[in-house]
């Protein structure tokens, strides 16, 4: 297990440069979610998920279940979607019909969750307030398949892949593997918010988009962006940006790996 000490998170480091590619047809939402491959967007408004492509759309809604907390595109056929206020999670089809509905307020035993985000096929990253910790839950067996160490904070946010979850709590940065193993633990001076998308680590920074590149301990800005830009979703190398009223397209500068 390797732990890493407390880093410094430096605000004047070289930066990535984002160059303006497109600015593609105005959106009106309350939150952007993300693109798949086809390039359908998909935001909330109001308490609806819709999802828009080819002069079509289409919307899921359950208003019993209260404000969508998050929703999760790591897999655009079983689409996650979290209602924190219900401690509800919802798999959706790619036609946003309902696939599988867990209540972990009706699970064996009771769970209080925060956060839920797609881990694999049946599987979600959740985290558990009763024990304030990381959960790797099998939905379809109503277990836990990996144990973590509970923390002493409440989780901010997580993000997650098939592979590795990050946990932000106010004070530390925490990074596990789906084993139950902590990769690394990190001090938190500013981050608000992390974001994971094609094994890229992002974080909001003082209202900044920062990004963590391989191998590197330390955040690197990203220039050329709107101020205050923190709703955005990176796929196929492009970083999707949205703003009141439109999505703009940027092209990141990543060095190779």
């Amino acid at each position: 297990m390797l732990v890493l000490p407390g880093l410094s998170f430096a605000q004047d480091t070289t930066a990535v440069v984002a160059h303006v590619l497109d600015t593609i047809t105005p959106l009106k939402a309350d939150r952007f979610i993300g693109v798949d491959s086809y390039n359908n967007l998909y935001y909330l408004k109001g308490r609806a998920l819709f999802k828009a492509g080819n002069n079509q759309s289409i919307q899921f809604s359950d208003l019993r279940l209260g404000d969508i907390s998050s929703v999760d595109l790591i897999n655009p056929l079983k689409i996650t979607v979290f209602y924190a206020e219900t401690n509800t999670a919802l798999i959706l089809d790619n036609t946003l019909n309902e696939i599988t509905r867990i209540n972990f307020n009706e699970s064996e035993p009771f769970r209080n969750v925060s956060h839920a985000r797609t881990a694999s096929d049946r599987r979600l990253w959740i985290f558990n307030t009763d024990l304030q910790r990381l959960e790797l839950f099998d939905y379809q067996n109503n277990t836990v398949d990996s144990n973590f160490t509970p923390q002493p904070d409440i989780a901010l946010a997580i993000a997650g892949d098939f592979n590795t979850c990050w946990v932000l709590t106010e004070t530390y940065l925490y990074h596990y593997n789906q084993y139950g193993s902590l990769l690394s633990k990190q001090e938190n001076k500013a981050i608000s918010d992390i974001f994971l998308f094609n094994e890229k680590l992002f974080s909001i920074q003082n209202n900044k988009l920062f990004i963590k590149l391989e191998k590197n301990p330390q955040w690197e800005l990203l220039k050329n962006l709107p101020q205050g830009s923190n709703q955005f979703y990176l796929k196929g190398g492009n970083l999707y940006l949205y703003r009141p009223d439109l999505i703009s397209i940027y092209k990141l500068n990543l060095p190779k790996s």
